[in-house]
């Protein structure tokens, strides 16, 4: 799509959808730098509530021809119809699928839903794709992530290495948190560039003071402390926990859901799999999945069945009130560090 924008080749009608936002907002900030007078911005970009609104509305609004300018956008946020899972009017589908066909080229409808997949079954998004084209704005993959945070940083007047890169991108929590996005990122990168002052180079240390350690990231570092053994460690992470506010159970609950995927890659590691097939078997990002094989290269299968298994037992011992929650945990990370 950005392309089709460079080239002044824009289609007439596009959908967006998934919940990277900053990909979102930078498409939309890119057509109205191509196409849009900011002194008639408001007649020729027109925004419509797709939960408040009909066919004949969208419809209204693409026939009005644009103000001194060649290109009208439209467009529809949140309609209800790309889903199989929304109930909506199949009129209003209908209808919109009838005229799309026979679109003005002067108008550029567009789309945005925050769903993160759509039903391609589904006649309006067949349409759409005939006549124009289907963005999912999904999170950067790897390559494309690291490419995006050096110019982050570039902006910024700053160098950073790829391997710092890589090590500020697993401090980050962007593939560990769905809700995490370009947009904390870039904040995150803000906050290293203030730190630094007029300093050029990002280092290593410099990450570890800017970076917010995410709760995933403690649970993972909560659990790394447990495979080497390092009980002060495991006791330290696990009362920063505590401190932050997080709730007991949701920690335990994340301690536990950790050491399960360390043994499910683990036992697929074993067998073989590559680290993409782990991903999809897992359904957790290849960045992730590189995580967990690094993490898990310090446990063997049966420690993590002991581990995972006295954790369970934890987690039920202080449901039924059988013991403190402190000192359930403090008994565990004790028993952990003599598994041998």
């Amino acid at each position: 799509m950005l392309k089709d924008i460079k080239n002044n080749e824009l289609k007439k009608v596009y959908l967006l959808y998934g919940n990277e936002m900053y990909l979102k907002d930078y498409i939309i900030s890119n057509i109205k730098d191509k196409y849009i007078d900011k002194a008639f911005e408001s007649l020729n970009m027109i925004y419509i509530n797709g939960k408040e609104t009909s066919a004949e509305i969208i419809i209204n609004a693409c026939e009005t021809l644009p103000f001194m300018s060649d290109k009208k956008i439209v467009i529809v946020e949140d309609l209800q119809f790309f889903t199989s899972k929304k109930e909506v009017s199949n009129i209003d589908e209908e209808e919109l699928c009838s005229y799309m066909k026979n679109l003005n080229s002067t108008t550029c409808l567009i789309f945005i839903t925050t769903e993160d997949k759509v039903d391609n079954r589904k006649k309006i998004v067949k349409v759409i794709k005939e006549n124009g084209g289907v963005v999912e704005l999904s999170k950067l993959k790897d390559a494309e992530l690291i490419k995006w945070t050096q110019s982050i940083f570039s902006k910024n007047q700053k160098e950073i290495s790829k391997v710092n890169i890589q090590y500020f991108l697993s401090k980050s929590g962007y593939y560990e948190h769905d809700d995490r996005t370009l947009y904390d990122l870039a904040n995150e990168i803000d906050k290293i560039c203030s730190y630094l002052g007029n300093r050029k180079t990002v280092e290593k240390e410099d990450v570890d003071k800017g970076v917010v350690k995410s709760f995933q990231n403690n649970v993972f570092y909560f659990v790394d402390a447990l495979g080497q053994k390092k009980a002060d460690m495991a006791l330290s992470i696990f009362n920063d926990m505590i401190l932050d506010n997080e709730p007991i159970q949701l920690i335990l609950h994340m301690i536990v859901r950790q050491l399960r995927l360390l043994m499910l890659t683990k036992l697929y590691e074993e067998k073989g799999y590559s680290q993409g097939v782990i991903s999809q078997k897992l359904n957790i990002h290849t960045f992730v999945v590189k995580k967990l094989i690094t993490q898990a290269s310090n446990f063997t299968i049966d420690d993590l069945s002991i581990i995972l298994e006295k954790a369970l037992d934890v987690d039920r011992s202080i449901k039924t009130g059988q013991i403190d929650w402190k000192l359930a945990v403090e008994m565990f990370i004790a028993e952990i560090s003599k598994v041998k």
